[in-house]
């Protein structure tokens, strides 16, 4: 079985990179997810796969803080309940993600931030922020990057 991601699809990876692009500048606002009034990170991902007709996604309330006092997988378990379209059982350089993967990042105990590449950055909520496009190796995310998630294509 051949197995097709969205990357291989290049009129849908444009059309995703417009879509992230489009959530740049959006305030950053705890369990929300309304472009240009306010998402965090999972929200931003999730809604963007939704644009290209992935989903809908419920994601569960969860507190700001779930990451520092729990050793529960909740934002990878939340993903892989929520976005099936997504390749899990493969190990995804973290050296060389490509366009439309989902980076997942550490702090706390778990994974617990993730963001979309695109073009050598990661788009993110970032906390107390917006939404924003980061280099891949800006020295405070790379260091905390934790796993790639492709996306598989429709």
């Amino acid at each position: 079985m051949i197995v097709k991601f969205l990357s291989d699809d290049k009129e849908k990876l444009e059309r995703l990179r417009g879509i992230v692009e489009s959530w740049v500048n959006t305030p950053y606002q705890h369990w929300c997810g309304v472009k240009g009034e306010g998402c965090d990170c999972i929200h931003f991902v999730a809604r963007s796969l939704e644009e290209m007709g992935y989903g809908p996604f419920t994601i569960p309330w969860y507190s700001k803080d779930w990451n520092l006092h729990n050793g529960a997988e909740v934002l990878l378990d939340g993903i892989r309940e929520q976005l099936p379209h997504v390749e899990f059982d493969i190990e995804f350089s973290l050296d060389m993600p490509i366009d439309a993967d989902i980076v997942l990042f550490r702090f706390g105990k778990v994974n617990s931030h993730a963001g979309i590449f695109f073009d050598g950055h990661v788009y993110q909520a970032l906390n107390k922020a917006r939404v924003e496009r980061r280099h891949w190796k800006d020295k405070v995310w790379y260091k905390r990057r934790t796993k790639i998630l492709r996306v598989l294509a429709l």
